[in-house]
């Protein structure tokens, strides 16, 4: 027999939440700051870019995702990091990168992993301890 999970106090989860929210921003900013860079660092030299791509926008994905408590919304969060990782691709080619459509599309793909893989973990967590979650019919 299972023991029941205690229900945290939702004063804690919406702190977490609101947590993430403020640490996007940084977040978001050292990534765009980082493929903006004329150089990878050294210590990423070894890894392809398209998993360091995929890798930083499913940190954002996952991040948006968890911030935003509406589902219906995180949509719109995961194309405004689509719309950013396109963008950033083709200002690399202003500022001495080479813009990749590939590197667009890990940085998509990363986004929408994301923010799939964080609403998955989440919305079974609040059925769960009984805090509302909005069906996909409740926008």
């Amino acid at each position: 027999m299972k023991p029941p999970m205690v229900k945290p106090p939702r004063p804690i989860l919406h702190a977490a939440r609101l947590a993430d929210a403020v640490l996007f921003w940084p977040v978001l900013a050292y990534v765009l700051w980082g493929e903006l860079q004329p150089d990878v660092p050294a210590a990423l030299q070894g890894i392809n870019d398209k998993v360091l791509h995929l890798t930083a926008y499913f940190v954002l994905g996952s991040m948006a995702a968890g911030a935003i408590g509406r589902r219906g919304h995180v949509k719109w969060a995961v194309l405004g990091l689509i719309v950013v990782g396109a963008v950033i691709e083709f200002v690399q080619a202003y500022v001495g990168r080479d813009a990749s459509f590939l590197d667009g599309v890990a940085n998509g793909a990363g986004a929408i992993a994301g923010a799939v893989f964080a609403r998955s973990i989440l919305d079974p967590l609040r059925r769960y301890w009984r805090y509302e979650v909005d069906t996909p019919s409740a926008r």
